[in-house]
């Protein structure tokens, strides 16, 4: 009996071995599989000596960064990031494979979700940027200078270059392309709010989401903006989707009340469309503000320097978003 129980304990011994193991392969086949799911689900490969992009070859391993360390990667910047629902950043080098001195950087944000990539996106966009137009459906990107920047889906993608060249943007443009003919977007990658602003006027690619904060104010969140124009007179419109109209009423309230106490004047309304969806007028600081509510939309206009385009812009809004609330 005694050797028949050593023998069942040295085969319990050995069966509680290999499930170890196996779990330990496991693990670190999700490990393997993690550190480069960004750039697998692209078709970029990592390491030196692979093709990849084109005329461009990695240089060296892909690295990582979660919430702990991404500070190391982009001092300063890293809260941003962190407070728009950042998970994962993976970053790979490229060099052209006619010039070992000409590359870029590229740097794949995992964002959790289409909205907060592009909120990234949006917050970070240059003024100098031209805008990339053919990259397909829930893609969003543009060019500036030596960088090309790109909302695909849950991620926020940069390519950085070693310098302002024209070859080397044209071979970037070609790979931001290629990155988003590879993505295939699913109705969570879509933004449907940019399609609640008026159709005509609305200037393409000026859209903003901020998720938080907005214009300084903690109890506006999702703040979706964009420039509007009226003749010659650019006004940057907003709205922001509750859960019900008393709660758009009570942050279109507070909102106002935010922009009094901070050292705005409060101004007269004019126009029954505005008046009907309670909007308030106030000048701060030189430039007028205006906020309203009309069903379970709170929106208004952010600093205009113009009264009569900025209330004009306003009553358009109302209407686009009473056809949405119907």
């Amino acid at each position: 009996m005694q050797l028949f129980s050593g023998r069942a304990r040295t085969l319990e011994s050995v069966v509680g071995m290999l499930i170890l193991l196996v779990m330990v392969a496991t693990a670190a086949g999700i490990y393997i599989v993690s550190q480069n799911y960004n750039m697998a689900r692209f078709g970029i490969a990592s390491g030196s000596g692979q093709e990849s992009g084109g005329d461009f070859l990695p240089v060296g391993k892909a690295e990582t960064y979660n919430n702990d360390n991404l500070y190391e990667k982009i001092d300063g910047k890293a809260p941003m990031y962190q407070e728009a629902g950042f998970v994962k950043l993976t970053a790979q080098r490229f060099a052209a494979k006619s010039n070992s001195e000409l590359g870029f950087e590229l740097y794949v944000y995992d964002m959790n979700n289409a909205k907060n990539a592009f909120s990234v996106y949006s917050r970070q966009k240059r003024a100098d940027a031209t805008d990339l137009n053919d990259l397909g459906v829930s893609a969003f990107g543009y060019v500036a200078g030596n960088e090309i920047c790109i909302s695909l889906g849950r991620n926020y993608i940069e390519m950085i270059g070693s310098a302002e060249s024209n070859e080397l943007v044209d071979g970037m443009e070609g790979i931001a392309k290629d990155l988003s003919a590879k993505f295939k977007p699913t109705d969570n990658d879509k933004i449907v709010e940019l399609g609640y602003f008026p159709p005509q006027g609305t200037v393409a690619g000026s859209w903003k989401l901020q998720i938080d904060n907005a214009f300084g104010f903690d109890g506006l969140t999702d703040a979706y903006s964009a420039t509007y124009k009226i003749g010659d007179k650019a006004v940057s419109i907003f709205f922001s989707k509750r859960k019900n109209a008393d709660e758009a009423k009570a942050i279109a309230k507070n909102y106002y009340d935010f922009l009094i106490t901070n050292g705005g004047k409060a101004v007269t309304v004019d126009g029954e469309v505005l008046k009907s969806a309670g909007a308030s007028v106030a000048d701060f600081y030189g430039s007028f503000e205006m906020v309203f509510s009309t069903g379970v939309f709170v929106g208004g206009v952010h600093e205009a320097n113009d009264k009569q385009a900025a209330e004009k812009a306003a009553e358009i809004l109302i209407g686009r978003l009473k056809e949405i609330n119907d």
